[in-house]
C-alpha cells in the first residue's frame, strides 16, 4: 500500500482524510517509467489520470511545421509553488472520451501513480465529499494553469 504521508503532500489529494486517502491508495497502482519513454500517446484514448510520484513528464504537441514542442511540464510540487504546473495530468480522461491531442514523454526516470476512472467513479459513488475534495483540487490546479499561461501570453 502506498504511503499516506506521500499521498497528503499532492495537491490533487489536499484536504482529503486519512480514510479517503486509504481509499485512493487501494485503487493506485505505480508505474515506472524510463527517460524518454512515452507515457500516453497522442490520439490514444485514455482513462487514466496520472500523478507524479518522482520525476518529470512533457506534453508536446506537434505545431504547424510538424514538429513538436513542449506545451506543458509536469512534476512533483508544491501546491504553494505558483510556478509549477501540477502533480498531475489526465485529468480530462476523467469528463472527456476524446482522444489526446499531444504525447507525454518522462523527462527522466519517472514514477507515476495511475488511477483508472472507473475505478475513480467508484469511490466517487461510495464517498461524495471525496469526489467534491479531488473535483475542487483538480479545478484549482487547472485555474492556475490558465493563469500562468495567460500571464505568458
Amino acid at each position: 500500500m502506498l504511503d499516506l504521508d506521500s499521498l497528503r503532500q499532492k495537491m490533487l489529494f489536499l484536504g482529503l482524510s486519512d480514510g479517503q486517502l486509504q481509499q485512493v491508495a487501494s485503487i493506485a497502482r505505480t508505474r515506472t517509467f524510463r527517460q524518454g519513454e512515452t507515457i500516453v500517446q497522442r490520439e490514444q484514448l485514455d482513462d487514466t489520470l496520472y500523478v507524479i510520484e518522482r520525476g518529470s513528464a512533457e506534453l508536446r504537441v506537434p505545431d504547424d511545421e510538424g514538429s513538436e514542442q513542449v506545451v506543458s511540464v509536469f512534476e512533483k510540487g508544491s501546491y504553494v509553488d505558483e510556478g509549477y504546473a501540477g502533480d498531475f495530468f489526465g485529468e480530462f480522461s476523467l469528463v472527456g472520451l476524446e482522444a489526446w491531442s499531444g504525447s507525454v514523454i518522462s523527462r527522466e526516470k519517472t514514477v507515476l501513480l495511475e488511477l483508472k476512472r472507473d475505478d475513480l467513479y467508484e469511490l466517487f459513488s461510495r464517498d461524495v465529499d471525496l469526489q467534491i475534495g479531488m473535483i475542487l483540487n483538480i479545478a484549482r490546479v487547472l485555474s492556475r494553469r490558465l493563469r500562468l499561461r495567460n500571464r505568458q501570453t
